[in-house]
């Protein structure tokens, strides 16, 4: 089994944790429009679960990462022992707001909506979990040489430009930029030769939380031309 290969195993162990949390998501929709489907209902059985769910599912990525980051350096990385930690997902504040901001299609005449909205951010939460365990542990690793990111086959644009075709990721401050229905993973390199990522692709990776919509908008805009002039 190859570098290459392992990696490939872990992204799709860690997607499959986002079948589950929609899995979970669906029955959980199922369950409450079946039995009562008043809008403040929905809602606030939603608030009171979803969160839970993206926690377990979260620190289950998180344990998987920090387990297979152990064995990837042992198997290929340096001599010398290392702990890897399981770090929680940094979106464990955005849940109860996303909720909320979804649940508003309860009022309308396509409440699905809010399913819709919950199942592509309650999995990039969870699995963000993963993530960043495997960044944070590069960064603790004193041998690791940063981070690179693995895409799925036929990933879509924006995924194929930050995975940088191999490029490794070294900033401790660095952003695993994700959007929805994003089924990439971070593994970690001990390879000093790599070649290192490029710059624009850490501006990709800059969080949009906290911006305003204007900054968000202009971050799109710079974003959408770096990955134009770098795929022409």
């Amino acid at each position: 089994m190859s570098q290459a290969a392992d990696a490939e195993r872990f992204r799709r162990a860690q997607a499959g944790i986002r079948v589950l949390v929609d899995r979970d998501l669906d029955r959980l929709w199922q369950q409450v429009w079946s039995n009562d489907p008043r809008p403040e209902h929905v809602r606030d059985l939603f608030l009171d679960r979803v969160p839970r769910l993206v926690q377990t599912y979260g620190d289950a990525a998180a344990e998987l990462a920090a387990q297979w980051y152990e064995v990837m350096r042992d198997t290929y990385g340096p001599s010398g022992a290392f702990t890897a930690t399981a770090e929680p997902s940094p979106y464990l504040n955005a849940v109860d707001p996303t909720v909320r901001r979804t649940a508003g299609a309860l009022w309308t005449p396509n409440p699905e909506a809010m399913l819709v909205g919950l199942k592509a951010a309650a999995g990039k939460y969870a699995l963000a979990a993963g993530r960043e365990t495997v960044t944070r542990n590069t960064d603790r690793d004193p041998e690791a040489h940063g981070w690179q990111r693995v895409v799925r086959p036929g990933a879509c644009r924006f995924c194929s430009m930050l995975s940088g075709r191999g490029g490794v990721y070294t900033r401790e401050s660095v952003h695993f930029a994700a959007h929805g229905d994003c089924n990439c993973a971070a593994v970690p390199t001990w390879d000093r030769h790599a070649e290192p990522i490029d710059v624009h692709a850490y501006v990709a990776s800059q969080r949009t939380t906290h911006m305003t919509p204007e900054q968000r908008d202009a971050h799109n805009a710079r974003v959408t031309a770096w990955m134009d002039a770098h795929q022409g």
